[in-house]
């Protein structure tokens, strides 16, 4: 990504300023500051501007959706021009006309405080992360010498495409964050106009999709610490990625939890850290997907041991599972390893793979137009306790994925938040054995419990 910044200087009585050369100076406006304001008492209000209104030119629906996005304002901050830190990434709606304010209360008292912003446009769908921590993420590949033809196109390979997000320290001056999704499976037209063809949703999405920023850092340290965190490996649906519920993978990661997840053989694609891009099978396999997290589960024990990211970093006492669709599957997973301790599932199918049913904690999310529900609440009914079935106003389908923040919008964005607040609870629950209330939100309703 280019990046360019734009640096202006405040001294007690006089201010100057600094455009660095970039492409992106012509419309649209870059990122930059409008003004700098010292107060009285020495803070400084900064006001940024810069406008992505016509970087697409785009109608009707997805133009709708567009303007629901917002762009971000990485502000860094330097008393001598050498060394810089992070003072704040401010969120601004996509089609606000108004400038952004933001008032540095650490002013006070300097002699010269020099500031800066990236011109990139950093275009998300997605909310700051909830929890204390910065997110980070990072790709692997994990080969599994029983299995072949793991992806249906040549070349045939054993190995996984494998996404970690995680605790991070906040991430250093001159950090910007990545992509939602890798640019081989954002700019795949053909995965658009599949799901267009299914939920409705506009092709041209192929067009914003590269384009749209996470709330993570790639490769970003571990937290700093010695202490381990929780494990949530996530299964994606059918003709779905790795990367597709994403935003959820950030809110664990933001609360303390390693979020792992691999694309099985049934993905639409799996895109790999060398910009190879191999498709699924699109017909299910639930076989296959439970061999991918029995191999998961595995390699986190040797991740865990000598891992130059995550050795001594992943608490293998605190494993659970998550999965979307198809990825329900993981229930079976969670019922015969006893390593994998809990369940937490969206819109699940293929739950009922073992007629005992499931005799660990677990949540399962239904939305208000399922046609789910039967399974459900099978599986509620043959639990005994620490079972949790419910469902969320104004969703379908796709809301509890990146699709309920992206191009499921109808009702905005709280149902997507009521779910994943609701899995943040209930791991924060039954991994970090934390007392804590039942979410209130609105969204959430016919909740049954035991």
């Amino acid at each position: 990504m280019k990046q360019s910044t734009f640096v202006r200087g405040l001294a007690p009585l006089s201010a100057c300023a600094l455009l660095l050369p970039t492409a992106a100076s012509a419309q649209p406006a870059p990122h930059h500051f409008s003004g700098i304001t010292v107060l009285p008492d020495q803070t400084a209000t900064l006001s940024l501007d810069g406008s992505v209104s016509n970087m697409f030119n785009l109608t009707g629906t997805i133009s709708n959706q567009f303007r629901q996005m917002f762009d971000l304002y990485p502000v860094e901050t330097s008393t001598n021009l050498m060394d810089w830190t992070r003072l704040a990434l401010l969120p601004r709606t996509n089609s606000d006309p108004n400038p952004l304010l933001f008032r540095d209360t650490n002013a006070a008292g300097l002699n010269q405080r020099f500031y800066r912003t990236f011109t990139n446009h950093l275009l998300t769908c997605f909310p700051k992360p909830s929890g204390p921590f910065a997110v980070g993420t990072v790709d692997r590949v994990m080969v599994d010498p029983a299995r072949t033809n793991l992806y249906r196109y040549t070349p045939r390979t054993n190995a996984f495409a494998v996404t970690f997000w995680y605790p991070a320290d906040p991430p250093a001056a001159g950090t910007l964050p990545t992509t939602i999704w890798s640019q081989r499976f954002a700019a795949d037209a053909s995965f658009w106009s599949f799901y267009a063809s299914v939920f409705g949703i506009d092709t041209r999405w192929a067009l914003i999709a590269p384009r749209l920023i996470g709330q993570r850092f790639r490769g970003a340290p571990v937290t700093a610490g010695t202490g381990t965190f929780p494990v949530v490996i996530y299964a994606h649906g059918l003709s779905e990625t790795r990367e597709t519920s994403s935003q959820v993978a950030e809110e664990l990661a933001s609360h303390g939890y390693v979020v792992v997840a691999t694309d099985h053989p049934d993905c639409w694609g799996a895109a790999f850290p060398n910009g190879s891009y191999l498709m699924g099978s699109t017909t299910g396999d639930v076989a296959g997907r439970l061999a991918d997290v029995e191999f998961l589960v595995g390699e986190l024990a040797q991740l865990n041991s000598s891992d130059a990211l995550f050795a001594g970093r992943l608490d293998m006492d605190r494993i659970g599972v998550s999965g979307h669709s198809l990825g329900g599957m993981v229930v079976e997973t969670c019922r015969s390893d006893s390593r994998v301790k809990c369940a937490a599932i969206w819109e699940g199918t293929s739950m009922d793979l073992n007629s005992a049913g499931l005799q660990k904690p677990f949540l399962v999310a239904v939305a208000q137009t399922t046609v789910l529900d039967s399974n459900a609440q099978w599986l509620f009914s043959k639990a005994s306790t620490n079972a949790t079935l419910l469902q969320v106003k104004g969703t379908d389908h796709l809301t509890g994925t990146d699709g309920g923040w992206t191009v499921q919008l109808p009702n905005g964005r709280a149902p997507a938040a009521a779910i994943s607040a609701c899995f943040v609870w209930f791991f924060d629950t039954y991994l970090k054995g934390l007392t804590l209330p039942f979410p209130t939100d609105p969204e959430i309703y016919n909740v049954q419990r035991k």
